[in-house]
């Protein structure tokens, strides 16, 4: 099986009935959210940004935002396409030219979907619930990122950031969030020593400690938008054998405790 065979492209749909105000949100993976009702609104840099019903939102992995998601009378829904940093290499090398003229273009968070783009996204949307073979959902996934760059999107989305410590770590701790994660057991798998990811992540602007516990959160915090799971499985996946600690750093970290969130869900 080829390299871009084994990448995964994830889907799912957050659905709230109440308004949902959230700071810090990291977006772990490169990821596209489409507003099907009600209003997502974001602060970033000083802005305020809205997206409405047929808006996308174009979030590079590391993105951090502060948030708030408002129903309208058919409550709150927006589905979210998150790719694998591999298939987004793969687009800038299978599309260079496209690519690099988006990549020198202002990037933009909020862009309108035309009506051939949302066509594609409905299909990527269908084939990765219905999981269609790899090959042919990466397919359809790169012609929805060549339709954004036609139309001049997603310059934020294309430039790489895969080979970023910080980033090559996060995606290790995606993939066993529960595990008692420790500076050396990550510079193993990173075939490096503890000091020198400790000074490598430095560099970057991070720790390991905020690294790790960013993952777990936002992990979170999707699992709660997203699923039924009762709130002390979740914070067992996401690595904290202690509810009631999760339940503070959740609160520290989003404005808002699991519970409160939970009961804002449809």
């Amino acid at each position: 099986m080829s390299q871009l065979q084994t990448r995964q492209i994830q889907q799912t749909v957050i659905l709230a009935k109440a308004t949902q105000q959230l700071r810090q949100v990291t977006c772990l993976q490169p990821a596209l959210m489409r507003i099907r009702h009600g209003e997502k609104h974001i602060w970033l840099n000083g802005k305020t940004h809205i997206a409405r019903i047929g808006d996308v939102l174009i979030a590079p992995a590391g993105l951090e935002l502060t948030l708030s998601n408002h129903p309208d009378a058919n409550g709150y829904a927006c589905e979210v396409l998150v790719f694998e940093p591999g298939l987004i290499q793969h687009f800038r090398t299978s599309y260079p030219d496209a690519a690099q003229a988006v990549i020198n273009t202002e990037p933009r968070l909020c862009e309108k979907l035309t009506p051939v783009m949302a066509q594609l996204w409905d299909d990527v949307f269908a084939a990765t619930a219905s999981h269609e073979p790899a090959a042919l959902l990466h397919h359809r996934a790169e012609g929805l990122l060549l339709a954004m760059t036609m139309a001049g999107y997603g310059a934020a989305l294309l430039v790489n950031r895969s080979d970023s410590i910080a980033e090559r770590a996060r995606h290790i701790i995606m993939l066993d969030a529960a595990q008692d994660w420790t500076v050396d057991a990550m510079a193993e798998r990173l075939n490096m020593g503890a000091s020198t990811l400790r000074r490598k992540l430095d560099q970057e602007g991070k720790s390991f400690r905020q690294l790790l516990e960013q993952v777990r959160l936002n992990m979170a915090l999707g699992m709660i938008q997203t699923s039924r799971q009762a709130i002390g499985q979740i914070a067992l996946q996401c690595g904290y054998a202690s509810a009631s600690r999760f339940s503070a750093r959740f609160q520290q970290q989003f404005g808002i405790r699991p519970l409160q969130l939970r009961a804002t869900v449809m």
